[in-house]
C-alpha cells in the first residue's frame, strides 16, 4: 500500500508567501484559508500550514511570525484551525443579504452550547459575530 501524499512536501520559503497573505488578508480580512486554496496560482493554504508548524516548534523566523500577526491576529490560534475557519465562514455568511444557511445556524447554535468549553478568546470572538449566550 503507498504512503499517503503529503500535502506540504515542497517547502516555501516564508518571503515567497508573503505578499500573497498579505494580499489574500487585505481581500478577506483573515488568514484562516483552507489547505487547498491558492492565491494567483500560490498553494497559500499549504504554506500557512508550513508556517503554523514551525510557529509551534519555535522555528519560524521572527519577522515572518510579527507580519502574519499583523496581517491576523488570529492566523495562528491555540484552537483547531477547523473552528476558527468555520467562525470566519459563519461571519461572511451573516454579513451577506439573505439567510444564514442551515449549517452554519447548526455551528452557531453549537458554540452557546459548548461555550464554557471553548477558549475566553473563542468566546470574545463569537461575541463580536452577535454569537452569545445572553438573551
Amino acid at each position: 500500500m503507498p504512503a499517503p501524499a503529503s500535502t506540504t512536501a515542497r517547502r516555501y520559503p516564508p518571503g515567497e508567501g508573503l505578499p500573497h497573505a498579505r494580499a489574500y488578508a487585505t481581500l478577506h480580512g483573515h488568514l484562516a484559508v483552507s489547505t487547498h486554496t491558492h492565491h494567483d496560482g500560490f498553494p497559500l493554504g499549504r504554506w500557512l500550514v508550513q508556517q503554523r508548524r514551525k510557529a509551534r516548534s519555535g522555528q519560524l523566523s521572527a519577522p515572518t511570525l510579527q507580519e502574519l500577526t499583523v496581517l491576523d491576529p488570529w492566523w495562528n490560534p491555540p484552537w483547531p484551525f477547523t473552528w476558527h475557519r468555520n467562525y470566519h465562514l459563519h461571519c461572511t455568511l451573516a454579513a451577506a443579504s439573505g439567510p444564514v444557511p442551515e449549517d452554519s445556524r447548526r455551528w452557531a447554535d453549537r458554540q452557546i452550547t459548548q461555550w464554557d468549553r471553548l477558549h475566553p478568546h473563542q468566546q470574545a470572538l463569537l461575541t463580536t459575530a452577535r454569537i452569545t449566550t445572553a438573551p
